[in-house]
């Protein structure tokens, strides 16, 4: 057993202990750390750090958490906010909750962050699911995971469930929320791509920008789990002809347009999972 994969047996059995799970949870939605905690209220929660011993990075919101949405110790768990390649710890800590929340029962991961905009059709707003993704991070997400996964040398072709996706898509429906279908790059950050790298993300067939999902997207499909991604417009990427992004437009965007999705996605998970018990 690797290093990782005894961090995450811990966490799964900090996880069961500390949010009293009495039946295993099927779902975990872990969201940016851009959107504001008070959209999605929790109960009982789990400081992140309590979970993998790393202190939080400033500049990025309130603490992460982790909280369980339903009642009877079961239903979804909840992650406001997680850890990022960008702090610079590496990729253990970035993909350790959804290790441990797979050891802890979960199959369907539904990760939502923000993104810039490639395409001029895609505004400030518009939610985005994803498709596909292009890698742009320098190194594959199941690298030192040969231990983790019954095969590590997976075909991730399908790593975004197009089944989950539909489902989400129909969950939300009522709030005349409609989200697109894109095709998503990761790159490490945290700065914003220049105008040339954003011309060369579109020239990879990219629709959207971002620094986040990739790496628990492909561990979590790796694991056997559905996972789909739902991304806020918060900009456009940098052009020459266009103004510069800054990351208060982001923080703006999410307080102003995330809470609606996040309130209809939430509510439609605590419905599914109350009639299924």
């Amino acid at each position: 057993m690797s290093d990782f994969d005894l961090r995450a047996a811990q966490a799964a059995a900090g996880l069961r202990q500390q949010l009293r799970l009495e039946r295993e949870p099927r779902v975990l939605v872990q969201v940016g750390h851009s959107f504001p905690h008070a959209a999605m209220p929790l109960e009982d929660t789990l400081p992140l750090a309590a979970l993998d011993g790393i202190a939080d990075s400033p500049g990025l919101g309130p603490p992460p958490d982790l909280g369980l949405l339903g009642e009877s110790g079961g239903g979804i768990l909840l992650g406001r906010g997680h850890r990022y390649l960008f702090e610079g710890r590496g990729l253990d800590p970035v993909q350790l909750p959804v290790a441990a929340a797979v050891q802890c029962g979960v199959r369907d991961v539904i990760l939502v962050e923000t993104c810039l905009s490639l395409r001029d059709d895609l505004r400030i707003g518009t939610w985005v699911a994803v498709t596909d993704c292009v890698n742009n991070l320098g190194f594959s997400p199941l690298a030192a995971r040969l231990t983790t996964l019954a095969c590590p040398f997976q075909d991730i072709s399908d790593a975004f469930s197009q089944e989950l996706n539909a489902e989400l898509i129909n969950a939300v429906a009522d709030t005349c929320i409609a989200p697109r279908l894109g095709v998503y790059q990761a790159d490490i950050g945290p700065h914003y791509a220049t105008p040339a790298e954003a011309a060369i993300a579109r020239r990879n067939g990219a629709d959207v920008l971002g620094n986040g999902i990739i790496p628990e997207a492909v561990l979590a499909a790796g694991l056997g789990c559905r996972v789909s991604a739902l991304l806020l417009v918060v900009g456009q990427a940098a052009t020459y002809r266009g103004k510069r992004h800054r990351h208060p437009d982001t923080l703006d965007a999410a307080e102003f347009c995330g809470p609606p999705m996040l309130r209809s996605l939430l509510a439609a998970l605590r419905g599914t999972a109350t009639a299924s018990e």
